[in-house]
């Protein structure tokens, strides 16, 4: 088991490239406020999100620290007509150091990736840097899980999400499933995949996932300096309740 969730790009993609419940809506928002761009996507893998900005016209920097995510985004970039590679900038890089060369208007924090931050100091900090990346009108959009110890807090031993998937490098089944466990002290949910091949060898993917409450998140949305514009359950901008496991928000400067 590993503490780097992303080294094997092929079976994030096994895992996720057909989740797309997302896409349309930051989509929609990106031809709305940023038609011709520019865009910052934060931990962009390997462009599920990314490439359609890209092929919408929309000028793009994707952002990921994980070499092996990036470089299968840029594989997949490479068969893209021009028009698209022209419009889409993949950098290897740690989004909570880098620094845009101009102002930008608009930054999308989607799938979850605020949850690799630590703690809620680091929330804040990364809100505050975000913001300093734009001018005056500058619009942040993103999403999170909101935490709940009685769903995460699960038998460790119990599997989970049980499926199938075929490797396309080699044609071999795997036998997948999750394992979870809530660590109430730190706040954090782990979530273990398990990806067995027939002659019972395994790759094991661990996702340590910082939970914020609503409260924090709110919280430091104010610290930073933002204006929370609207806030949903899903993506069909269903209104938040008191039980939503799901927070979907857009922020202002």
């Amino acid at each position: 088991m590993s503490d780097e969730p992303y080294t094997d790009a092929v079976l994030y993609d096994l895992e996720y490239e057909h989740f797309d419940e997302d896409v349309s809506w930051y989509l929609g928002l990106a031809q709305q406020l940023a038609p011709r761009g520019p865009v910052i996507e934060l931990g962009c893998g390997t462009g599920r999100l990314t490439l359609p900005l890209a092929k919408a016209g929309i000028f793009t920097t994707g952002l990921d620290r994980a070499g092996p995510m990036v470089d299968r985004l840029e594989a997949k970039l490479r068969g893209e007509p021009a028009a698209v590679q022209e419009a889409l900038c993949v950098l290897r890089e740690d989004y909570r150091a880098y620094a845009p060369p101009e102002p930008v208007p608009l930054v999308l924090w989607p799938f979850n990736a605020l949850h690799h931050l630590d703690s809620e100091a680091d929330l804040v900090s990364m809100l505050m840097r975000i913001r300093s990346w734009m001018g005056p009108h500058g619009t942040l959009a993103l999403d999170a899980y909101l935490p709940d110890p009685t769903l995460y807090g699960t038998d460790p031993e119990r599997r989970h999400e049980q499926r199938r998937f075929v490797d396309p490098r080699d044609g071999i089944e795997l036998e997948s499933w999750e394992q979870g466990w809530w660590d109430a002290e730190n706040q954090t949910s782990h979530v273990l995949q398990v990806y067995r091949r027939p002659d019972g060898t395994e790759t094991r993917v661990h996702l340590a996932l910082r939970m914020f409450t609503r409260r924090a998140l709110h919280q430091a949305i104010s610290e930073a300096g933002w204006t929370l514009i609207s806030e949903f359950s899903d993506y069909q901008g269903t209104p938040l309740a008191d039980n939503a496991l799901k927070w979907v928000a857009v922020l202002t400067t």
